[in-house]
């Protein structure tokens, strides 16, 4: 029997050790335990009975994970056995062939338990606790004054104290092994006379109080703690914050299957391209509303109903600026400058667009080139250099120069981008200041001659350069030589 005995206490160490530990917080149980009943005479008195059977059941809600309300009822139940010369008395369940009364009664308690080790699988534990107890004694023979059958109740108030341990089983099963002691603190109705004397004078009666040894069953009612109520139990959820409508998997974690952190079960677009940048609601943004998402979008300001690429970036097939969707001139000619719907400006309307045009201010009706300019007129030169005849001491341009400058007139009225530099020039007859002031004097003859016919300041500027060697073409020392030095050179700039 003793081998048989650590056996089972062994079996149910091995289940405890590998069982989950209950917690008691806010969780309600119910249970059952038995099976001794020891009544005693008194704490220092000797004991009148043996041992009897005692069944019990509870109600436990746990107010915390440490403290835990118990509310029980029992029913115990022994024999007045009143042979003296019993040596095993205290070791052994009294005999109705011995016994003269019966004595039964059920047990209403109200306790407190308070676990040491509330987290752990194996949890000891204090009890503390009254009782009311109502109890009959029924005459199973004749004995003195007392007949067969005659029967005789009393009722008392009692205190409770005791220990035990809890093993957990499992993670809503926990055995439960225990001792408590009850003792009588006041009557609270009886008969005066009976077998076991005065039941109302606790002083004189036999029957003062009670041990019980008990092993009971506990079973934790509702479902497991679940805080973010995900269906994972709190003991098994490594999330345990879980917002409420999410997805998790087996250890209680939420699931984002797009991975843009809106959970799945929440997220209202589950199948959002990586990296796109999402709502509350897990749907994608997109602010420019071009098709392609904020995030993706490498142009996040794109006009409306611009077309865009992949990258969410305007497409412009012809390149002038204006997207493609915006465009209404979706073909315009490269450098043609273009207004805000893209098509082609024409100012001058000689059929060749702003930007192309190099002769942007043409008069309306003259035949132009493909670049824009008049036909008839001549295109800038580089150069061009005025040999006038000039009389010593002079700077009025010739007949001949003027029929240039007419021509020139026209050039520069056709290509307004046009700017030149008029630079005069004189012989070295003469002091230097006064061919420097000279040829200063000539350069402007031709600017105003010019300004007079239509071309406008700001398009020229007019410089002497004197007498300077560096600038001589002919050779001083003969009047053919002093005449080519005697001129003026018109320079074009173009813009």
């Amino acid at each position: 029997m003793k081998v048989k005995a650590l056996w089972i206490v062994a079996w149910v160490l091995i289940l405890a050790l590998g069982a989950g530990a209950g917690d008691w917080a806010g969780k309600a149980a119910l249970g059952i335990r038995g099976p001794i009943f020891v009544p005693y005479d008194d704490i220092w008195g000797p004991e009148r009975y043996l041992m009897g059977f005692d069944g019990n059941l509870f109600l436990k809600y746990g107010l915390s994970r440490s403290f835990v309300f118990d509310v029980s009822l029992g029913y115990a139940t022994t024999y007045d056995d009143t042979t003296s010369d019993m040596d095993d008395k205290n070791t052994s369940f009294s005999s109705k062939d011995k016994a003269v009364s019966k004595l039964s009664g059920f047990l209403l308690g109200f306790a407190g338990n308070y676990y040491f080790m509330p987290g752990g699988k194996v949890q000891p534990y204090l009890f503390a606790g009254i009782g009311i107890d109502m109890w009959k004694i029924k005459m199973v023979q004749d004995y003195g004054a007392f007949p067969k059958d005659s029967n005789y109740k009393f009722t008392d108030f009692d205190g409770k104290g005791g220990l035990g341990v809890n093993f957990w089983l499992a993670e809503r099963v926990a055995l439960d092994i225990r001792l408590v002691a009850t003792y009588v603190l006041a009557n609270m109705s009886g008969d005066e006379a009976s077998p076991l004397g005065n039941l109302t004078d606790l002083d004189t009666r036999a029957f003062r109080g009670y041990i019980e040894p008990s092993i009971g069953l506990t079973y934790l009612l509702g479902k497991a703690k679940d805080s973010d109520n995900d269906g994972v139990p709190d003991k098994k959820d490594n999330c345990p914050d879980t917002p409420a409508g999410a997805i998790v998997d087996n250890s209680g974690c939420p699931l984002d299957s797009d991975g843009d952190g809106v959970y799945d079960g929440i997220d209202e677009c589950p199948d959002t391209p990586k990296g796109a940048i999402v709502d509350i609601t897990g749907c994608p943004l997109d602010t420019d509303k071009d098709g392609v998402f904020d995030g993706i979008d490498k142009c996040p300001n794109t006009p409306p109903g611009a077309k865009v690429d992949n990258a969410g970036c305007p497409l412009d097939s012809d390149k002038d600026g204006v997207p493609d969707g915006l465009d209404q001139c979706p073909d315009t000619q490269t450098g043609c400058t273009v207004n805000s719907s893209g098509c082609p400006m024409d100012s001058d309307n000689d059929g060749v667009c702003d930007g192309l045009d190099k002769c942007p201010t043409t008069p309306a009706g003259v035949q132009v080139d493909q670049n824009g300019c008049p036909v008839e007129v001549k295109p800038p030169v580089k150069k061009i250099t005025l040999n006038v005849k000039y009389a010593t001491a002079s700077y009025e341009p010739d007949g001949k120069a003027r029929a240039v400058l007419d021509d020139l007139v026209e050039t520069m009225k056709a290509y307004t981008g046009t700017k030149i530099e008029i630079n005069g020039f004189a012989d070295d007859v003469g002091l230097d200041a006064f061919n420097m002031d000279l040829s200063q004097k000539r350069a402007k003859g031709v600017m105003e001659y010019l300004l007079n016919h239509g071309v406008e300041a700001e398009r020229m500027s007019a410089k002497g350069f004197g007498e300077n060697p560096a600038y001589f073409v002919g050779d001083n020392s003969t009047p053919e030589g002093r005449q080519l030095n005697r001129r003026v050179e018109i320079i074009s700039v173009e813009q």
